[in-house]
């Protein structure tokens, strides 16, 4: 009777050790490790910018998705996990923790800075008016006064306007689809559109509609990748220059510009 005992106590305690190390199994399969599962990066893009970051059904294609997901690889992730969102949203993601980073022609300027870390600039670029093939009346914001100007809801060229319009001069028609607002500049609807000269031509030209670039650059800005500006971002910040720095000096950076945009916009004018 005491070794039935013995021998039941004996396979209790067995039963329980191998539903210990099987219950143990499935929490690291659920949580993921580097070795199993990868190391995955969690970014966001709006998906809407020709030569930069497109999305045409479930893939994205542009020059923001290709620096991105270069410099994941040089940094051993494995998977790049895209979202789509407008600014505000991407931004608003970022300070949710639920992204490590936008891609997606992010303007460093200084108001920004007061908040966010960013990585070195990887596209030069500045603020570029967009009229009518025929009308040669506008050069700079100057000529605007009375008249729309078109922008992109939301972004820091909105609030450079907002900014630098005191006397509420300017009409501003801001956008939620930025795809139909150089359609508006053509049918008149509008009388300029305020966008990054980074993608101004390339945009213009695959429209097909007569417009062109109107002007010098109403300000000229730099790109960057944000982070929170904290231990973890400042780390993370850190390793994306390592892999851009790497990615400019091997000629990566400048050859994807030009594919994309027909322009190295990697080095500064």
């Amino acid at each position: 009777m005491l070794g039935s005992k013995k021998g039941i106590a004996l396979l209790l305690l067995a039963f329980t050790l191998v539903l210990g190390a099987c219950g143990s199994k499935s929490g690291n399969e659920a949580a993921g490790t580097d070795d199993e599962a990868g190391k995955e990066l969690n970014l966001a893009t709006y998906g809407v910018s020709i030569g930069f970051s497109l999305k045409d059904g479930d893939k994205l294609e542009g020059y923001d998705i290709a620096v991105a997901e270069a410099v994941a690889k040089h940094l051993g992730y494995t998977k790049v996990n895209w979202t789509t969102a407008d600014m505000a949203g991407m931004f608003g993601m970022l300070d949710a923790g639920k992204i490590s980073t936008i891609a997606n022609q992010v303007e460093a300027n200084e108001k920004r800075k007061e908040k966010y870390v960013f990585s070195d600039t990887y596209i030069y670029s500045g603020a570029q008016l967009i009229v009518r093939q025929d009308d040669d009346s506008i050069q700079s914001l100057a000529d605007l006064k009375g008249k729309k100007i078109g922008v992109d809801v939301g972004t820091s060229k909105e609030a450079y306007l907002r900014a630098n319009d005191p006397n509420n001069e300017l009409q501003i028609v801001t956008y939620e689809d930025p795809s139909v607002i150089l359609n508006d500049v053509a049918l008149k609807r509008i009388d300029a559109y305020i966008m990054d000269r980074a993608g101004a031509q390339l945009l213009i030209d695959n429209s097909g509609l007569p417009l062109k670039k109107a002007g010098a650059p109403v300000y000229s800005y730099e790109e960057a990748f944000p982070f929170p500006n904290n231990e973890e971002g400042i780390k993370l910040r850190d390793s994306f220059n390592e892999a851009l720095r790497a990615l400019a000096a091997d000629g990566t950076l400048s050859k994807l510009s030009n594919q994309y945009l027909k322009q190295d916009v990697s080095k500064a004018p």
